[in-house]
């Protein structure tokens, strides 16, 4: 299975990207699962944190290039629905939601753990983009994510370029709240996630509610144009390059 869950000591739940020889890939399906792993999580008492992490050496290669064939913009936003529930579950969580990031987060991986209001990352971790290099913007709530982090001029300088930023240096920029050791990222979160249980409830669904408060326009500007690009000349080039592992030619169309 491409999600799975995992109850632990201390009402503790671990989410995990599940498909380590592909890097952890985020497909709508994975979506979906996590849709209904986090809704669950959220209305049972008996589940104080939740940390999401991916299994293997990494967290997540990012969206599941297999997912992204030319469909109809109709078919395109109804999926985009699914990502907009996602996200939005994950931003304004009313417990602590942790990532635990080892290896690569690109694209919709570095996404993924942003949409998480607590970040634990190993010093070995790299966060990248991606996107415009596959002929897309930024998706999963990243346009609203990363520059909250980051600032907007730096956020559009890492998306444009997408320039990898290693563990340490992400924990200076602020993509990062916790850095660890190689290796340990999955048991600092689990730390981190378990000390933040301890705190008041509801301040934090407020709190998260807040700097939440530009996420919807994210997803709606999204969700309207990356149906368009996704059906692009530029896009299709963009998927045939990755596999092909070369440089995309993108002609503007």
């Amino acid at each position: 299975m491409s999600v799975t869950t995992e109850r632990q000591e201390n009402g503790l739940l671990v989410i995990t990207l599940n498909e380590p020889d592909r890097r952890n890939p985020v497909s709508h399906a994975s979506r979906k699962v996590l849709v209904a792993a986090l809704s669950e999580a959220s209305s049972d008492d008996g589940v104080r944190a939740v940390v999401l992490t991916g299994a293997g050496r990494h967290f997540s290669a990012g969206g599941d290039i297999r997912d992204q064939a030319k469909r109809s913009i109709a078919a395109h936003r109804a999926r985009f629905a699914v990502v907009s529930d996602m996200v939005t579950r994950m931003v304004r969580f009313p417990k602590p939601l942790v990532a635990a990031v080892e290896g690569w987060a690109a694209g919709g991986g570095f996404a993924l753990a942003l949409a998480c209001p607590t970040v634990v990352a190993s010093r070995q971790a790299r966060f990248v983009a991606s996107f415009t290099k596959i002929g897309l913007i930024p998706d999963m709530g990243l346009l609203s994510t990363l520059p909250a982090r980051v600032g907007r001029a730096k956020a559009r300088q890492l998306v444009l370029t997408n320039r990898a930023v290693e563990g340490p240096q992400a924990y200076e920029l602020g993509i990062v709240d916790v850095l660890a050791d190689a290796g340990t990222a999955l048991e600092t979160a689990k730390a981190q996630a378990s000390e933040e249980a301890d705190g008041a409830p509801l301040p934090r669904q407020f709190i998260n509610d807040w700097f939440a408060r530009d996420l919807d326009a994210a997803l709606e500007y999204e969700q309207s144009i990356q149906p368009l690009l996704l059906n692009s000349e530029d896009a299709a080039e963009g998927r045939v390059a990755f596999a092909e592992k070369r440089p995309p030619v993108f002609r503007g169309g």
